[in-house]
């Protein structure tokens, strides 16, 4: 027998074992590879694309592919560009200190006849990041800003549609991003501040829709924090006193008036800075004040999540850690690893302190990256309808 007929024969018995495989035995056996060789492995046959474009697929591979906890999504200052501070964005490693990638920006280049003013880093779950584009100077824009939903791990994006409701100048709005694990949905809430009007975009319908809800009595500014098992947790003021709000991404509603620690008014109500973050798979009430509590760092964790359902359910909290700084700081901006904090100083640079070492390290300034604008980040192979590559010059 020849080479090409052994060749041949051996071709024909592979072909004959892998169309035994079931859908079910490939989805084993691709949970186990890397999302580089998933994401060439989607153009080998539509059985294949199907299993690895789905999202369940995409959730699981999630759930087992390593993870490393330090890496984060940042948002880069604006300034000049030949200067690295055209307000791009980037994946950022803690303790390196150092930038594994740049990302450049959500939409493609020369997709608007301007360069837009600014972006926001809205929220980061399951690999998907929401970006906000200030566009608010061209003309043609239905909106002051654009939304974009961006896995920039493949390297897609979409432009969500414009909003219902209508800017508000007077007031602005609050933006959150989530993850429905229930529908498997991305959304993006949004709300007039004051409480006054509230929408929710939804990946899967692909529109807007309207939200009835009890915001009236929320006074002022309203700030998304983190999204936790299906809920994306706000702070606001509820009838003058600092209170916690939760949006049930499944079922579209708000749960207002749930009640912070209750520690002395020194403690909670009249500190200076709060912050609202995730620790040890609970929700964590993060509490500063350095001017008049000598640098330190108050935390609580919620007992449980029953509180966040409504129903009637009190919210009951537990203080676990105290922490003196022992440097000047101005906000956290961040908790990251359930260990290192983030912290802003007065000078305007930024200090990581871990609560384990209790070592406090300065993170360098260049390139800069905007305040409030750096989020955890994982790489996922989810795909929406509507994504396309984006295009970038080398």
């Amino acid at each position: 027998m020849d080479e090409n007929s052994k060749s041949k024969r051996a071709s024909n018995s592979w072909e004959m074992v892998m169309s035994n495989f079931t859908d079910d035995l490939w989805t084993e056996i691709f949970l186990r590879l890397p999302l580089e060789s998933l994401l060439r492995f989607k153009s080998v046959s539509k059985s294949w694309f199907s299993i690895i474009s789905s999202h369940r697929f995409a959730l699981s591979h999630l759930a087992i592919a390593p993870k490393d906890d330090q890496i984060l999504i940042v948002h880069h200052e604006s300034g000049e560009p030949e200067e690295g501070v055209d307000g791009h964005f980037s994946l950022y490693h803690l303790d390196s200190s150092r930038i594994l990638e740049n990302l450049n920006f959500p939409y493609s280049q020369g997709e608007y006849p301007f360069e837009p003013d600014y972006s926001l880093l809205v929220g980061s779950e399951c690999g998907i990041v929401c970006v906000s584009v200030c566009v608010s100077k061209w003309r043609a824009a239905t909106n002051n800003d654009d939304l974009y939903l961006w896995n920039p791990a493949t390297k897609q994006s979409k432009l969500i549609p414009p909003y219902t409701i209508p800017n508000d100048t007077m007031f602005g709005v609050a933006l959150g991003f989530g993850f429905d694990h229930i529908d498997l949905d991305f959304k993006v809430v949004r709300v007039i501040y004051g409480g006054l009007l509230a929408e929710v975009y939804s990946s899967n319908r692909n529109g807007w829709r309207k939200i009835k809800h009890e915001l009236i009595n929320i006074y002022g500014h309203i700030e998304f924090y983190v999204c936790f098992h299906g809920f994306l947790i706000a702070m606001g003021y509820y009838s003058g006193i600092r209170d916690m709000i939760a949006f049930d991404l499944n079922k579209e509603v708000f749960i207002c008036d749930i009640q912070l620690p209750v520690g002395s008014s020194y403690d909670v109500k009249s500190s200076i800075g709060t912050h609202i973050a995730e620790f040890k798979d609970t929700i964590a009430f993060i509490s500063y004040d350095s001017i008049r509590d000598n640098n330190k760092i108050k935390l609580w964790t919620l007992d449980n999540e029953a509180c966040l359902s409504g129903g009637g359910v009190e919210a009951s909290w537990t203080k676990v850690l105290s922490l003196e700084v022992g440097v000047p700081f101005n906000f956290v901006e961040g908790l990251f690893n359930n260990i290192q904090f983030l912290l802003f100083d007065v000078s305007g640079d930024r200090l990581l302190y871990n609560s384990n070492n209790k070592l406090t390290t300065e993170v360098p300034s260049y390139p800069p990256f905007a305040p409030c604008e750096s989020l955890k980040y994982t790489k996922s192979l989810f795909s929406l309808t509507g994504f396309r590559r984006i295009k970038w010059a080398a």
